[in-house]
This record gives structure tokens, sequence and C-alpha cells, in this order.
């Protein structure tokens, strides 16, 4: 990542390429066999999560299927912390229990799966998950704080990383 000055018309086709990235992606996603456009236990799935999905969010490269699944899942479960207002302010939710087995009976599909889409949404800094935080059964509930997709920029291939703005950070790999 590299700061650059630029004017106001670069930045209005800096603005007008991001989102025609981003329907491109959209169109990727929807042709992907495993969607919940064309797998009927996705789509009931996906009764359960959130509306409000940030467009950059189809830009990601998820190997797992499930792992964009269980991300807009998860942020309409998660909770904000009491003192931000809008829902495009927090940056990170309130850390809460993740329960891999519930998912899986609630999107049925295998656990394994669940796993995988947990493990890459940590990997992609989307969670911030330390097993030092939860306990130590394998089985247990696995506590998690979730980054908001609002502030993706979109996904990096030469680092292999989901590039998130922060007021803190400006551009940075990791919240």
């Amino acid at each position: 990542m590299r700061a650059v000055l630029i004017t106001e018309a670069d930045y209005k086709k800096i603005i007008k390429e991001k989102q025609k990235e981003a329907q491109i992606a959209f169109k990727k996603f929807r042709r992907k066999k495993k969607t919940h456009f064309t797998d009927k236990k996705l789509n009931d799935f996906f009764k359960h999560c959130t509306d409000d999905i940030n467009p950059l969010l189809y830009t990601v490269p998820f190997k797992c299927y499930f792992s964009f699944y269980l991300f807009i899942y998860l942020k309409k479960h998660a909770e904000r912390f009491e003192f931000e207002i809008d829902i495009y302010q927090f940056i990170f939710s309130k850390p809460f229990e993740v329960n891999l087995s519930k998912i899986s009976r609630l999107a049925d599909i295998p656990l394994n799966t669940v796993k995988a889409a947990f493990k890459e949404l940590v990997w992609h800094d989307f969670l911030i998950y330390t097993e030092t935080l939860s306990e130590s059964h394998k089985n247990k509930c696995k506590t998690a704080m979730l980054a908001n997709d609002f502030f993706v920029i979109g996904y990096d291939s030469l680092t292999k990383k989901t590039c998130f703005y922060n007021r803190t950070m400006k551009f940075s790999t990791a919240i």
C-alpha cells in the first residue's frame, strides 16, 4: 500500500473503477456452484443473515464457499459497543460466542466446513480470535470479535490479505 496524492477527477475515476470491480466480482459470485442463488440449503440459511452487505466483500476470494455466509450471519448477531451510534461507525463488535455446531445444524452443512470458514475469516482479519480467550475444549463455543465490513477497501492479491480503512491507521492490512 502506498499513499498517493491525486486530483478530484482521478479520485472519481478510482471510485468508478472500484464499483466496476465490485460488479464484476458479484457476477463471478453468482456463477459459483455453491451460492444462495443455486443451493436451497444456503438460501434457507441466507434468510438468517443480514441484508446489509458491502459490495466489496464479493471481491475477497474466499476458498471455502461458506466463509461469506458465516461472516454475514455473524454480522447480524454481533453486538456493537454502546457508545457507537451509527452502524457504520463500529470498527469491532463486542466479544461474542460463536457456536459452530449450532451454525452447522442451522445451515445443514458439515461441521468441518463451518470450522474451515471460521479459520478463513480469522486469516482474512474479519474475525479477531485467539485460543487463549476460549476454553481449551475443541467442541466449545469460541469467543471472537467481528470487524465491520464497511471499512473494507478491497483484497490485495500481492500480500493475499484484505485491506481495511481505519480512522487511526490509514491503510493497513491488519486491523
